[in-house]
């Protein structure tokens, strides 16, 4: 996920949103609604705990040395508190993610895995955090990760395991792969982490980006079989897999210059009747009068998600990121 570009819009539409009265109800499938911590956020979990069962709020990053995590924002507080309030579950993110270069860093990620020193810091540092802000367990986002990485991220794995008190959930999220070798390649020994991992989240969606490749949709149907279809094949059980959702959308300037990630809201607003559903990709495509090509997944995508991840016997769905898409439905 390209967090630096989506962190500005969710500034923008932090306080967008009327907090309706709402109360939590069974679902078929359990779903996991992601919040970035921001002043207000809240308001997105009381907006959706109709249809949630889990808030992962995001989060903690690891320091450029590896050896240590930021703190926990101080906004993080009133979202497990609203979680709990409404009976669901808050899980604390923990990656990789640099904001100066606005993505995930292979080297500070390699800085943790590679030092056995360093991944015993972090551990501590995250239980003790995990304790102090009363959140349920813990979501490990470590992308970019090479093949090299992947003994120390099973032996980071363990160590957090047996240091979290077992009532305390432990997810990961992970990168997606169109082969079930490339999950290997990408530093996941799935195998291994599956003994210890309570729940994966398949990340399918940034198929396309304004940053890496020419426009197309935010995570399209077929790819999205493509990459589910290879981590099955990578023997991670059915049960243990959330298919992961991206409600939100990119540009793509007709000059080449640099796109910008948008809000479901902001997508409709800039495409306006230019707007179309590609029904194969299950998503919404436009085109504006300067030539600037949308994308964006919105609640229709989700829909056709959830039937995807019910069709395939998964655990359940994950969501980024409550403010910047529709009300889960």
């Amino acid at each position: 996920m390209k967090r630096l570009l989506l962190f500005v819009v969710a500034l923008a539409v932090a306080f967008a949103v009327p907090a309706p009265t709402t109360t939590q109800a069974e679902v078929s499938l359990p779903v996991e609604g992601y919040l970035m911590a921001v002043p207000g956020a809240q308001r997105y979990v009381t907006q959706n705990a109709a249809k949630i069962a889990i808030v992962g709020v995001d989060g903690v990053n690891l320091t450029k040395s590896g050896a240590k995590l930021t703190k926990v924002p101080k906004a993080a507080a009133a979202i497990v508190k609203e979680a709990h309030a409404r009976g669901l579950k808050a899980e604390l993110l923990v990656s990789n993610y640099d904001s100066s270069i606005g993505d995930f860093s292979s080297k500070i990620a390699g800085r943790l895995l590679k030092s056995k020193k360093h991944r015993a810091a972090v551990v501590k540092s995250l239980v003790a955090k995990v304790k102090k802000g009363h959140f349920d367990g813990v979501q490990i986002d470590l992308e970019s990760l090479k093949a090299s990485h992947a003994a120390g991220l099973t032996s980071f794995v363990k160590s957090l395991r047996k240091a979290l008190p077992a009532r305390k959930k432990i997810s990961m999220a992970v990168m997606s792969s169109e082969t079930a070798g490339g999950y290997a390649r990408s530093g996941y020994q799935l195998t291994k982490l599956t003994k210890r991992i309570d729940r994966f989240v398949l990340m399918a969606y940034d198929q396309h980006g304004p940053t890496w490749s020419n426009a197309g949709p935010v995570g399209g149907t077929p790819w999205v079989r493509q990459v589910l279809a290879a981590f099955i094949k990578a023997k991670v059980p059915k049960a243990k897999i959330d298919l992961g959702v991206g409600e939100y959308g990119y540009t793509w300037p007709a000059d080449g210059s640099a796109g910008a990630s948008l809000s479901v809201a902001q997508a409709r607003t800039l495409a306006g009747d230019r707007a179309t559903f590609d029904a194969l990709q299950q998503e919404w495509t436009a085109t504006l009068a300067d030539g600037t090509v949308l994308w964006w997944a919105d609640g229709t995508t989700f829909t056709a998600r959830k039937a995807l991840a019910g069709e395939q016997g998964l655990h359940g769905l994950a969501v980024w990121e409550l403010s910047l898409g529709d009300p889960i439905s």
